[in-house]
């Protein structure tokens, strides 16, 4: 059951809507609130990630999601480093800096591509894979989506969470956006 009955001393959310409906009436609040609200509940689960992966596994939220991308590949759970920046939305550099403090950690590994001389694979361990079905799991049980942190009901998080994938699956269909990421 959904919770109830909390109360809220000071909205950021109403605050940011109120706020820019003053300052902008020419604009539609439909055009530009879902990319605001969205950003900043990307931003409260990723600081929320990041506290709990440190705390249990002493890795970054973006380290933890390179092991969340190995762990899915399934076969030996390996992609190339090309594969991880595009699937992560991060630049080349930012995957090599996580690769690097990922591999001191025992928890990935760099082996040669047999598809590409100069290139390179990055393996999930065991140790790694331990890793990442763990923090699965704890973002399973402990999420703040979860049924008694929301207001929503679980079909209501359903549909949301299709029209979600329905807006990612629009975005990376677009060329323009997905050549910002490479």
């Amino acid at each position: 059951m959904p919770r109830t009955g909390k109360i809220v001393a000071h909205s950021h959310v109403k605050d940011i809507a109120t706020s820019w409906a003053r300052e902008r009436p020419d604009l539609d609040p439909l055009d530009y609130l879902l990319p605001i609200y969205l950003i900043r509940i990307g931003r409260i689960a990723d600081r929320m990630g990041d506290q709990r992966w440190q705390k249990h596994f002493g890795l970054s939220a973006s380290e933890i999601r390179v092991l969340f991308a190995l762990r899915r590949s399934g076969g030996d759970y390996s992609r190339r480093p090309t594969d991880l920046f595009r699937a992560l939305l991060v630049t080349s550099g930012a995957i090599t800096k996580k690769v690097d403090r990922l591999q001191a950690a025992g928890l990935v590994k760099r082996r040669p591509d047999p598809a590409d001389k100069g290139g390179f694979l990055v393996h999930l361990t065991a140790k790694g894979k331990q890793v990442a079905d763990q923090a699965l799991a704890s973002l399973a049980d402990s999420s703040i989506f979860a049924k008694d942190q929301l207001s929503l009901s679980r079909q209501e998080l359903k549909v949301l969470t299709k029209l979600c994938e329905r807006m990612l699956l629009d975005f990376e269909a677009n060329p323009e956006i997905g050549r910002s990421f490479e």
